[in-house]
This record gives structure tokens, C-alpha cells and sequence, in this order.
């Protein structure tokens, strides 16, 4: 379940440990435990907006930030697919508008670390990365945790692979935004604790899940 006390600040508590979400906006929105955390992270601003309201329904974390003096308005919903003493799975959907004539809004995911590999081959994915857009599945190593980032078929091909050999980074949205229309992201994250990575098959059960989840009609 998750548990908030402060606006923009929870924890996912289960399977006997929490796993801590600092949403507040900022210079970043973290996930993860110190050390090794996904982050979300804005581009043309120097900063996303700041949260203003939120509520919990079941599963979902419902996070609001106004457009203020930003580029954009944005909407996250984080919802937590499974977890294990060791693993997170986590779905953020990411909903953006603007009152701006001219925008185009990106956001960063990223998780910094190395050992960057982009699996191009899951079955079903119709964007590998030698075409446009990104992977369907970019993972990541720090000393501690594995992280991979799963983008379905209807956010891969207008995702941007920023990655580098100590970071992960795939840029979200960065098309043109016609004022008053909202257009949406959904990657999933994992991070694992646990002492051996998930194997291939393992990664394309999770995209699978993934590609045959209906997108939310609301956020």
C-alpha cells in the first residue's frame, strides 16, 4: 500500500520492506532507495512543476502539477505492478498539456549506472532501436541494483535513446503539443535488489504484460 504523509512524498510498503517515491517536482522526481535510483527529469526547464494535490486510489499514487511559470502541465499516476522483498515493478503514467501556442515538452527518464544494453529482439516489438524511437527494453547496472525501463509499442517509437555508457536516459514526448490536447507516456520501471538479473525470457513476460495493458482513459 501506499503510505503519505507529506504532498509529493510517499512509500510503497510490501512483501516486508518500502520502497520510497519523492514526487514533489523539482530539479527531479526519485525513485528508489539512496545510492541507486529512476529518476524523472525535466529538459527544456530547469526544473518540473511543483505537486500540488494528489490522492491514492488502490494501487495508484495520483500526483498533480500545474503549469505555473512552466512549459507544461503534468499528471503522473504511479501504480505498482509487483513486488517481492528484492523488486519493484512499477507503471507511470505520465499525462502532459500546455496553454503554450508553441511546445514541445520533454521529459527524461533516467537511471544513472552502466553496463547500458537495449533489447531490440522482445518478441512483438515493432521499433527496435535501429529504427526511429527506442527499445522496447533498456537495462542498466549500478553496484547494488539492475534497472530496466519497458516501453510499450505505443511509446517506443517516439521515445529518444540519450543513453550513454554511465547513464541511462530515454527522453519522453519532445513532439509538437497543440495548446489544450493531452498526450500521455506509460514506461514501466523495475529495480531489483536481488543477487542475480532477471533473464531475457523473464524481461519479455514483463513487456508482454506490458504491451497487452490497456492505456488509461484517465490518469
Amino acid at each position: 500500500m501506499w503510505i503519505t504523509n507529506q504532498l509529493g512524498v510517499a512509500s510503497w510498503s510490501d512483501a516486508g520492506t518500502q520502497w520510497p517515491l519523492d514526487a514533489r517536482g523539482g530539479q527531479a522526481i526519485r525513485l528508489g532507495r539512496t545510492g541507486a535510483t529512476a529518476q524523472f527529469k525535466p529538459v527544456d526547464n530547469p526544473t518540473l512543476p511543483a505537486a500540488d494535490e494528489q490522492f491514492v486510489r488502490g494501487r495508484r499514487w495520483n500526483v498533480n502539477y500545474p503549469q505555473s511559470e512552466h512549459r507544461h502541465a503534468l499528471r503522473i499516476a504511479f501504480e505498482v505492478i509487483s513486488t517481492t522483498s528484492e523488486s519493484l515493478l512499477l507503471e507511470a503514467t505520465l499525462s502532459i498539456q500546455t496553454d503554450l501556442l508553441d511546445s514541445h515538452p520533454k521529459i527524461d527518464v533516467q537511471f544513472d549506472g552502466h553496463s547500458i544494453e537495449r533489447l531490440a529482439c522482445i518478441s512483438g516489438s515493432e521499433h527496435p532501436a535501429s529504427q526511429s524511437g527506442s527499445a522496447a527494453v533498456t537495462t542498466a547496472r549500478s553496484d547494488s541494483v539492475f534497472a530496466a525501463v519497458f516501453l510499450g509499442p505505443h511509446d517506443s517509437p517516439f521515445t529518444t535513446d540519450l543513453s550513454t555508457p554511465e547513464s541511462l536516459k530515454l527522453r519522453l514526448f519532445g513532439e509538437f503539443l497543440e495548446k489544450g490536447v493531452i498526450r500521455k507516456a506509460r514506461p514501466w520501471i523495475l529495480l531489483s535488489h536481488a543477487p542475480s538479473e532477471p533473464s531475457q525470457s523473464e524481461l519479455q513476460a514483463i513487456w508482454d504484460q506490458l504491451a497487452s495493458r490497456p492505456l488509461p482513459l484517465a490518469s
